[in-house]
């Protein structure tokens, strides 16, 4: 059995006091990070309760007629794509350019591709229907754009089958 030194255990009680000086500091800068984490979140949060001002300018007296839903949209998501609000809110890419409540996630389709924008769908659906005169005029100019369209591809159906 071999005994240790004086030097050799005042060097094992200084490693030991440094161990636990390392074991102290990693779970101080832990919970540092933690709260700075939970700040963060909270914070956030904050900003997505909050009502950007200028959709309220766009709802119109008839509180009403802003509230109520079209059928596609009860149990619809909160967030709708650039392509979804332009083509099913007839909303030209200069309005969603000025959409207040934008988020941009990474596309999921592919990594490398630009990240996809989603907008608040309750914004697009107050812009468009400001823009068409209630949810009556964005119906109207809906059908409208999907008649266009079918006379369209009519007249190029009707084309191949010329001669």
């Amino acid at each position: 059995m071999t005994t240790l030194t004086d030097e050799q255990r005042e060097r094992i009680r200084r490693n030991r006091e440094r161990a636990f000086q390392i074991q102290k500091e990693r779970k101080l800068k832990q919970e540092q990070e933690e709260q700075t984490k939970k700040r963060k979140e909270q914070e956030q949060q904050q900003q997505q309760e909050e009502t950007p001002t200028s959709s309220k300018k766009l709802k119109s007296n008839s509180g009403n007629e802003e509230d109520r839903l079209e059928p596609f949209e009860e149990g619809a998501s909160e967030y709708v794509t650039k392509t979804e609000a332009m083509s099913v809110y007839c909303l030209p890419e200069g309005t969603l350019a000025v959409c207040e409540d934008c988020i941009e996630k990474e596309n999921p389709r592919n990594k490398s591709w630009k990240p996809m924008k989603l907008y608040r769908r309750s914004e697009v659906r107050q812009r468009a229907r400001a823009r068409y005169g209630g949810m009556e005029g964005l119906i109207r100019e809906r059908t409208k754009r999907r008649e266009r369209k079918l006379a369209k591809d009519m007249k190029g159906a009707s084309d191949i089958f010329k001669k």
